[in-house]
């Protein structure tokens, strides 16, 4: 499977045309080794055979994570286009270590743009290197959704706060050198930087899961942990709006990602498809299939252009919220329906052979992740009729 395709390039070309090249070289790039290294190995990322963390970390020795950062904080200072781009090759090479990135990233994104002058410094350097590996930690076991009910405490004691509580189903836990931690203080939510080797902090056994085995998930609790206060993100009481604001970023990624899961399986069904035969004739040849793969295309198609404009929208500082909504919505719902029809294509095989039925079993859990598909349709609306008015 050739990852950064001709109709990818030229469909990015359409979008970039001053600075293709360079763009070009970048994803061309990250491209070769996915195809080489991570794709191959993706089945026994999900088996567990072999873990994804030296291939993560070489991936973002490779500068994946550097891509839309600026040049002064270790940054390549490209277009978030062209991460969003490389997270679709990312997700059609191994949907797990893509939401590994995702999520670190998001993390990096918020230091960006909420942390201090020493955070950015600091941190960031080390966070687009690899040389460290970030974990957000919003969700609770009481609060998915409503996010604004979060019940771990941030309790001011001497030069910072303590803080006690849980987070769970936690993307990184246990892998992650810090967490991006949201817990409730006197004045709101806020937004804290939690070293992981922090007295206090523990993680949980890793969770078994329908698809994305290949990525670590965990509860991490907080117990007496004491954080200083320049590991405050931002202001108090701000965190809810700085995990929005990242959020609505990583939704476009995860749109990217999902736009790679369908990718692989539409690929597969391409290949099988013409070598496949029924009736004397390869399957490809009847008109059923013809439609499905027409529709699989199509959707395909469809949901990149959708992420393309959320990431143009958001490098031109326009208001995203609801295009990267939309994309979101749009994309993962997709990518069930594309990897569903594999799964009928391929017939029993399909039902019974793991590397087959891995992208839906991956794409299944995006329309959950990073906000409900419910959630975020309110979200568009509420939107939509707000710039209506």
């Amino acid at each position: 499977m050739q990852l950064f395709s001709s109709e990818h390039q030229s469909m990015l070309k359409s979008f970039r045309p001053s600075d293709y090249p360079e763009h070009m070289e970048v994803l061309s790039s990250l491209g070769s080794f996915m195809e080489s290294e991570l794709l191959p190995r993706s089945s026994r990322f999900d088996s567990g055979q072999e873990s994804i963390a030296p291939y993560r970390r070489r991936l973002m020795e490779h500068g994946i994570c550097a891509i839309p950062f600026p040049r002064e904080h270790g940054g390549l200072g490209l277009p978030f286009l062209i991460y969003a781009s490389a997270i679709e090759l990312l997700g059609a090479a191994d949907a797990s270590t893509a939401l590994s990135v995702e999520i670190h990233n998001a993390v990096a994104e918020g230091i960006m743009r909420f942390g201090s002058d020493e955070q950015r410094s600091g941190l960031l350097p080390l966070l687009l290197s690899g040389k460290k590996l970030a974990s957000f930690a919003l969700t609770e076991p009481a609060s998915g959704s409503d996010a604004r009910t979060v019940r771990t405490l941030a309790e001011r004691s001497g030069k910072g706060f303590t803080l006690n509580g849980s987070k769970t189903f936690i993307t990184n836990a246990g892998e992650a050198d810090l967490y991006m931690v949201f817990a409730r203080t006197g004045r709101g939510p806020s937004c804290f930087i939690v070293e992981a080797s922090s007295p206090g902090v523990s993680v949980g056994t890793p969770m078994l899961k329908l698809g994305m085995r290949g990525s670590r998930t965990a509860e991490v609790s907080f117990r007496d942990c004491e954080v200083p206060m320049e590991n405050l993100v931002g202001a108090e009481g701000e965190g809810i709006d700085y995990a929005t604001a990242i959020l609505h970023g990583a939704r476009i990624v995860v749109a990217a990602l999902n736009v790679g899961i369908a990718r692989l399986a539409y690929d597969g069904v391409m290949r099988y498809s013409k070598t496949r035969t029924a009736f004397e004739k390869p399957i490809s040849e009847f008109q059923l299939v013809r439609e499905k793969i027409a529709d699989m295309k199509t959707g395909i198609n469809a949901g990149r252009l959708l992420y393309y404009y959320a990431s143009c929208l958001k490098e031109n500082g326009q208001d995203y919220s609801s295009e990267a909504a939309q994309a979101k919505v749009f994309a993962t719902e997709m990518s069930l329906r594309v990897c569903d029809s594999a799964i009928q294509l391929y017939g029993g095989y399909g039902y019974t052979t793991e590397d087959l039925h891995r992208p839906w079993r991956d794409a299944r859990l995006l329309t959950i992740g990073e906000g409900t598909s419910e959630i975020l349709r309110l979200l568009i609306a509420s939107r939509e009729l707000a710039r209506a008015s």
